[in-house]
């Protein structure tokens, strides 16, 4: 008799069979010197352990990377991971850190050495049981199901024309799940709206293209990836591209450019090197694009299409050491069609107005025009301490005058704060290390006395700040908050860690909607998660898990009218599988 297995079971065998390779990568790496000369008040502290993450350290180990090996940002997380870590323990700086996408890391790396480098593969599976979750997977959708995202091809130096062809190939089982509990009453949705889109953001004027279900079908897509071509110009670069861009410090969200929606097709301005100036080292990002709306957001045809222009700057001052700041814009509009967006590049320094800032009763859209999102945002990090802190702070209106800005600085405000700790673990060579970040896009404490709109929605395009029903920003999504603590031990070649968060979702929308029966005390919509996560190298390559239960309470604000009601709310548990392979 043929037995039959899952997809699970077989990705879960191939990953047993990989992980045999593993007590060999674990064996004690012998001493070496690799202390990195720093100025005086940069120098790492004695008690901080001495190894170098994997992706920058000259080694003899055979499992070492070759000296000097950048940070790679395809799909896996681990070189980024270690390279922060890398920074923490006073070993190196990372100016474009803050500034990052795939084509600026991967550029260093094929002109120190060979003119072509090959990528990936790349293969990440996703696994949720009873609901979707998906945050910061790029062209990936998550749903209920099996979901797989698959990376590879190569990066090419020739002179000053660099090349980076990177597809992605995503699939996703997309599985039934009950969208609406029918005894639940619930806002209606509009005739010219998809069946798939979150009632509450269809109705307007807080809209925007975020389907609850990306369709009833199967998914199967190859996206463009991160894919870019550049030619330098001097000192600054200019090219083409649908690679994801990461602007600011946040791990897990950054609010104005992150990789949890696809790339987008765009055109970007960007500096070869970060320029040396007396204050510190200087870099920039400009871009102008295109983002596409999802199959699942409305019937109208003539309206898919919108335009971007975004542009960041970074400063990584020389004294006090460690101390990066940086700004993000990113304006973003209707259009009629591909002509025209190319024009667009100047839209970043444009004024926007204030389309949310209406009567309490009007709830009409006014499709047709710009709106924006904008932040500010700091990094200090601290080797002799072993601590890193950051912060990102913005809005979506600037102030209406000096003395607004004075008298209500947090109207329409958004913010990230985080911190990193590591100190020496059992062994010199490593770290127990501690992240905690917090992240707020729900409404400012303003709102008591003018409209403050929703984050990432908009009454003017209607479709928001998202490429195919993803948001662009923070991963938490519209109107929301999420928090995460997570505590690793680090070895040379492997890590294991836990982690627990939670994020209350579309708390803005349900607050301000003009439902009464649906706004009863107890209808926040709260995912509660936690659960481990590893990562591991081997002569065959890199493996990332993560399995992580998780508690849905009252999902898609499901609950009948009145509170408490406890047989009337609709909580779902979900559990998440996470696995990542790179060669």
């Amino acid at each position: 008799m043929v037995r039959k297995y899952s997809a699970i079971q077989v990705v879960i065998a191939a990953c047993s069979a990989f992980m045999w390779t593993f007590p060999a990568a674990a064996q004690d790496v012998p001493p070496r010197d690799t202390t990195v000369a720093q100025p005086a008040d940069t120098a790492a502290a004695p008690d901080l352990p001495t190894v170098v993450p994997d992706t920058l350290v000259a080694a003899e180990h055979p499992l070492q990377p070759l000296p000097g090996e950048p940070v790679v940002w395809l799909v896996s997380n681990d070189e980024l991971d270690r390279a922060r870590l890398a920074e923490l323990t006073g070993r190196t700086a990372l100016p474009r850190l803050l500034l990052r996408s795939p084509g600026v890391l991967l550029r260093e790396s094929v002109s120190r050495g060979s003119r072509i480098r090959l990528l990936g593969p790349e293969v990440q599976f996703v696994n949720n049981s009873a609901i979707p979750w998906s945050m910061n997977d790029g062209a990936m959708w998550a749903g209920r199901g099996l979901n797989t995202r698959t990376l590879l091809g190569f990066a090419a130096d020739f002179g000053r024309l660099h090349l980076v062809v990177a597809p992605e190939i995503v699939t996703s089982e997309n599985r039934h799940f009950d969208l609406r509990v029918d005894w639940i009453e619930r806002p209606p949705i509009p005739a010219d709206r998809s069946e798939w889109q979150f009632e509450w953001y269809a109705y307007g004027p807080y809209s925007i293209d975020m389907p609850t279900r990306f369709g009833a079908e199967r998914i199967q897509r190859v996206h463009p990836g991160q894919s870019s071509i550049a030619v330098e110009l001097g000192p600054v670069e200019l090219g083409a591209g649908s690679e994801n861009n990461w602007w600011g410090p946040g791990i897990r969200n950054a609010l104005v450019l992150s990789n949890n929606a696809p790339g987008f097709p765009h055109l970007f301005l960007r500096m070869v090197r970060p320029l040396e100036t007396r204050w510190g080292t200087l870099d920039f990002r400009w871009l102008v694009g295109g983002l596409s709306e999802s199959d699942f957001f409305d019937t109208v045809s003539t309206n898919d299409l919108r335009s971007i222009s975004a542009g960041a700057a970074t400063l990584q001052l020389r004294r006090p050491a460690g101390v990066t700041l940086g700004a993000a814009r990113s304006v973003w509009g209707t259009a009629s069609g591909w002509g025209g967006i190319a024009g667009r590049w100047f839209d970043v320094f444009r004024a926007t107005g204030r389309p949310n800032d209406t009567s309490f009763g009007d709830s009409t859209l006014y499709p047709g025009g710009r709106d924006q999102v904008y932040s500010v945002f700091g990094r200090w990090v601290m080797p002799r301490a072993g601590v890193e802190t950051w912060f990102e702070w913005g809005r979506t209106e600037f102030p209406a005058s000096l003395r607004d800005a004075f008298t209500s600085p947090g109207h329409t405000q958004a913010y990230t704060v985080g911190l990193q700790w590591a100190r020496k673990a059992f062994r010199d060579t490593d770290l127990m290390r501690l992240q905690v970040e917090n992240t707020s896009v729900e409404r400012s404490a303003s709102f008591r006395e003018r409209p403050v709109g929703v984050w990432y929605t908009s009454r003017r395009v209607i479709q928001g700040y998202t490429n195919r029903g993803q948001p662009l920003g923070a991963a938490v999504g519209p109107g929301s908050s999420g928090q995460t603590v997570a505590i690793d031990y680090v070895r040379p070649t492997a890590s294991f860690g836990l982690l627990a968060g939670r994020v209350r979702y579309n708390e803005d929308v349900r607050t301000i909607s003009q439902f009464p029966l649906f706004k009863s005390w107890c209808t926040h919509d709260v995912y509660l998660y936690g659960g481990m996560r590893a990562a591991a190298r081997s002569r065959l390559g890199l493996v990332e898990l993560e399995v992580i239960p998780a508690y849905r309470i009252q999902a898609w604000f499901q609950v009948g009218s009145g509170c408490p009601r406890g047989d009337a709310m609709v909580d779902i548990r979900n559990n998440t599988l996470r696995l990542t392979l790179k060669r």
